[in-house]
């Protein structure tokens, strides 16, 4: 019986070829769609539980007071986990994380090759052991053993040495550090948290040596006993600062675990700047759903056409019926049909997928590969697909035929109810709705993300270049490059920094003289040379920083913005000028200028406090040279800056990057979000558009009698292609009215993540009303205006 059945599906299929053929190509476009979304959102959630102690490895991280705003930091003073270890018998072991000169970058000299690495961490022995880590040459349980010892990737030891061994292996960071290898580790997944290529030893540093609970700078991960309970621990972890912390010096109030498995998808909240940019689990639940959405405007399209066509189906289906066939049997024969459509989808789906893949993957910043999309979950995940949308698509036309009486099916009319024309109505309606939202979604999207990109962040970050320079061994030698470079034509000016806006600036307080005790937390950056038209700051009052101290001189010049000027009770900037205040760096500090307020950090954070400071010996050093050119051929001036440095130091590695550049980096997530929803949003008006011009034929061939009559008793092409588009063209409109209060709300929600967002235009509903009115006309028109052109005497000859 299921043979016959399978036969008679076939030639179903075969005699309907052109609507088959648009029911295969909706399907595969939208199983496609979905097969590379969900593997997206499965790599995303599978983050981190590849470790085999995931269960029982937890992140601490902290709240900070009311002064920070009760920010939640993942960097933590380096005393935590040792006295975590020491005073609570539930943690076995801990592991900190910090990154060299707290930046990551790093020359690397092996032999008579240079490198620049970006992902140096220092770390401590547990760490390989709590996480498993695999290491190829050398052991984990005596990677630091030694002295002096680093620990570095496959993929590293292949760039430094090929094929030849890296054991005991010799190599130089940034001119003054001489390492022994003592091991070589596997590269961590892409699917993990982690991705350092070398691993130094804390204990070789001062950072991990000195152990204090004030500068919080560390990411501390910790082993718990497998039945130990992590509130539990949170409330201890807690307890700890009353004990060990001086009440004046509690500026953070609580600590928290964090699940490992957790660190990935829910850390949106939290500071961090040592692991690798989260993802987020409200991208993931939106991926999840447009995946879902993508399906199920597929599957109306399959229900649309087959409820459409169930009039050719009608006398097959009522012999049936009348020789016996059981409603079971009937619906068993639609369903049959259903999964052939979908089968043929899936294969083709899987080569759309393949095919796509590396441009999916550089839309959305993900890495799924060939395996990934054939792998045995995949498989699986296309077989539930398989069965879900043979079940979704295939249970309307299924039910209508096996219910609907059998005179009615001998009939040529398939019944006289309404019922079917308006269900299809409301299904084309549904899916221009969704269309429709998520059109209106990428222009408010793309129209914020303008904003960002147009916005006067109170500075010039364009036409800046970064250059790191911890890797220069001497004073002497830094300023003869650094002469050399300001000679250079294109170079308008440059300034020597502890680091640039919003990467890694340390946070000092500064106190208002009228009330000691009350600090204002500020991002600090020690200074040298001319910051302000290096970075094209405003100057409100007063000047630059000095360029030149007294060796003997012990006070800290700053140059605050307004936020610290107002919190000093500054109403007039002028009246800042030349004022001697108390801050961290020095209770001698001395304001010389005031800049206007700038923001330093991402749009979605308010502009706190911040302060550039020069002094004798300043407790954090200068890393970066930061350059501002005037040239349009900014190739050139790279390649003239990188020939002044590997002339002088030809040991060491350069390296560069652009401020601009950084400054996209802030909003990662928000790009991601607007790629993910244009592209379903092309996928779904695709979708859409191939059921609709499907039903458009089969109205205008349902239709053609009808049609050509109108055209023998003088009716004109344009009054012909109005009759069959009007029907269409208001169920558009309608989706419009739907969906504008439905994206209004929640896009206003999207852009409350935004302290600086845009009112939403009122033409963006419109746009994107004439936007999908459009593509719905170019969809109908074509079949109208075919219909429209045929000889009536095709249609009448035969009545």
């Amino acid at each position: 019986m299921l043979k016959n059945y399978l036969k008679i599906a076939w030639r179903s299929i075969a005699k309907n070829r052109f609507f088959s053929l648009l029911n295969v190509l909706g399907l595969a476009v939208s199983l496609a769609a979905a097969v590379l979304l969900l593997s997206f959102a499965r790599q995303e959630w599978s983050y981190n539980k590849q470790f085999a102690k995931e269960s029982t490895i937890y992140r601490v991280y902290l709240q900070a007071n009311a002064e920070y705003n009760f920010e939640k930091w993942t960097n933590l003073p380096n005393a935590v986990g040792p006295t975590m270890l020491k005073d609570i018998p539930e943690v076995k072991s801990f592991a900190r994380l910090v990154k060299l000169d707290f930046t990551g970058f790093g020359s690397i000299q092996a032999k008579d090759e240079t490198y620049i690495e970006k992902q140096i961490l220092l770390t401590d022995a547990a760490f390989f052991d709590m996480f498993d880590v695999t290491f190829l040459e050398g052991s984990r349980h005596s990677s630091f053993s030694r002295p002096g010892s680093v620990v570095i990737s496959a993929t590293e030891k292949q760039k430094l040495f090929g094929d030849s061994p890296a054991l005991n292996q010799m190599i130089v960071i940034n001119q003054r550090d001489t390492v022994n290898i003592s091991g070589v580790f596997q590269d961590f997944p892409t699917n993990s948290s982690f991705d350092a290529t070398i691993f130094l030893n804390m204990m070789d540093s001062w950072m991990g040596k000195n152990v204090y609970w004030s500068n919080a700078s560390y990411q501390t991960f910790c082993l718990l006993d497998e039945k130990a309970v992590s509130a539990d621990i949170e409330q201890k972890t807690t307890a700890l600062i009353d004990k060990y912390v001086e009440k004046d010096d509690q500026y953070y109030t609580q600590f928290f675990l964090q699940p490992l498995s957790k660190v990935h998808l829910y850390s949106a909240d939290l500071k961090d700047n040592v692991l690798k940019s989260p993802g987020n689990i409200s991208s993931v639940k939106m991926v999840i759903l447009l995946a879902a959405l993508v399906l199920l405007i597929a599957c109306i399209n399959y229900m649309n056409l087959a409820t459409a066509r169930s009039q050719r189906h009608a006398k097959e289906v009522g012999i049936n019926k009348v020789l016996g066939a059981h409603p079971r049997q009937i619906k068993v024969r639609f369903y049959l049909e259903t999964s052939l459509i979908t089968f043929f989808s899936i294969c083709l789906g899987l080569i759309m997928a393949l095919g796509i893949a590396p441009v999916f993957n550089n839309l959305v910043g993900s890495s799924i590969s060939a395996t990934q999309l054939f792998s045995l979950e995949n498989i699986g995940l296309c077989l539930a697909l398989w069965l879900m949308t043979t079940v979704l698509g295939g249970s309307y036309p299924a039910t209508l035929m096996a219910r609907i009486p059998s005179l009615s099916l001998m009939k040529k009319m398939t019944s006289p109810k309404r019922a079917m024309p308006i269900f299809r109505q409301g299904l084309v309606l549904f899916q221009f709705t969704c269309s429709t939202i998520l059109i209106i979604g990428v222009i408010i999207i793309s129209l914020q993300m303008k904003h960002v990109a147009n916005k006067d962040l109170g500075y010039q970050p364009s036409n800046t270049m970064i250059v790191p320079i911890r890797s220069i061994s001497s004073t002497e030698k830094f300023n003869s490059i650094k002469q050399a470079v300001e000679n250079l034509a294109s170079t308008v000016s440059s300034a020597t920094v502890q680091t640039f806006p919003g990467y890694g600036e340390s946070g000092k307080n500064v106190y208002n003289p009228s009330s000691p005790n009350a600090g204002l937390p500020t991002s600090n950056s020690s200074s040298y040379g001319p910051v302000i038209p290096t970075l094209g700051l405003h100057l409100l009052a007063g000047t630059d920083l000095p360029q030149q101290l007294h060796p003997n001189d012990t006070s800290c010049y700053v140059l605050i913005n307004e936020v610290v000027s107002s919190f000093l009770g500054y109403a007039n900037p002028n009246d800042a000028i030349g004022k001697n205040i108390s801050t961290e760096m020095s209770s001698q500090s001395i304001i010389t200028g005031v800049v206007r307020n700038f923001n330093f950090s991402s749009l979605k954070d308010n502009i706190g406090g911040y302060v550039y400071s020069r002094m004798n010996d300043p407790s954090e050093g200068y890393r970066y040279l930061l350059l501002r050119y005037n040239t349009n051929k900014k190739e050139d001036y790279v390649a003239q800056v990188q020939k002044i440095f590997e002339t002088q130091i030809p040991q060491a590695a350069f390296d560069y990057q652009f401020l601009d550049d950084h400054i996209k980096s802030f909003y990662i997530t928000e790009n991601r979000t607007n790629n993910i929803i244009a592209t379903a949003s092309i996928l779904t008006i695709v979708v859409a558009c191939i059921g609709l011009f499907g039903l458009a034929a089969f109205t205008a061939e349902q239709r053609k009698k009808e049609i050509g009559v109108r055209k023998v008793l003088g009716s004109s092409i344009y009054k012909i292609v109005k009759l069959l588009s009007s029907h269409f063209l208001v169920l558009t409109i309608l989706s419009l009215v739907i969906a504008s209060p439905i994206a209004w709300w929640i896009f206003s929600e999207w852009l409350q993540n935004f302290n600086d967002k845009i009112t939403i235009p009122w033409w963006s509903f419109l746009a994107a009303g004439l936007f999908s009115i459009g593509i719905a006309l170019l969809t109908i028109g074509y079949q109208a205006l075919r219909a429209a052109r045929a000889n009536p005497i095709d249609s009448l000859r035969d009545e």
